[in-house]
C-alpha cells in the first residue's frame, strides 16, 4: 500500500497509539489483578504458616491440648488480622486425628492451618487454583 502525503493525506496521527492502549488495557488489567492476587496468597501462605510453627512449637511440649494449640493459632491469625472462625486448623499425632495431650515423646505432630481463598484476596479469588489457602504442613517430634 502506498502512503499519501501532502495536503490529502488522511491525519492518523496517534491512532496506532490509541489502538494500542486499547488492546493492551485487556491484557494488562488482568495481568495486574493476576500479579496482586497472586501476591496476596503468597503473603497469606507465609502468614498462616508464622501460625502454624507457633501452634505447633506449643502441641510438642508436655502438657498441651489440641484446644490450647486451637487457641494460640487463633490468637496468632487474630494478630495478623484473619478471623479465625474462617480458619481450619488440622492436627495430627503419628497421621492420626487424636489430641495432642494423648502424645507419647518422640510422636510426630503435625500441625496444618488452611482459609478460604474468598476471605483473603484483595481482588476477587479468580486467579487461585484451589479454593483456600493453605499454610505448609508443619511436623515436628514430641518432647519428653
Amino acid at each position: 500500500m502506498l502512503l499519501r502525503s501532502g495536503p490529502r493525506a488522511p491525519q492518523r496521527r496517534g491512532a496506532a497509539a490509541v489502538e494500542l492502549a486499547v488492546v493492551l488495557s485487556f491484557v494488562l488489567i488482568p495481568a495486574a489483578y493476576g500479579m496482586i492476587e497472586l501476591s496476596r496468597a503468597i503473603q497469606v501462605k507465609d502468614q498462616l504458616t508464622d501460625a502454624t510453627r507457633s501452634g505447633c512449637r506449643l502441641a510438642i511440649q508436655p502438657g498441651a491440648s489440641n484446644s490450647t494449640v486451637t487457641a494460640n493459632i487463633n490468637a496468632a491469625l487474630t494478630a495478623q488480622g484473619f478471623n479465625p472462625a474462617n480458619a481450619t486448623v488440622t492436627i495430627l499425632v503419628n497421621g492420626q486425628a487424636v489430641d495432642v495431650s494423648t502424645a507419647q515423646p518422640g510422636d510426630q505432630i503435625s500441625v496444618k492451618v488452611s482459609l478460604p481463598a474468598a476471605t483473603v484476596g484483595y481482588v476477587l479469588p479468580l486467579f487461585m487454583s484451589s479454593n483456600s489457602v493453605d499454610s505448609e504442613t508443619l511436623v515436628m517430634m514430641r518432647l519428653g
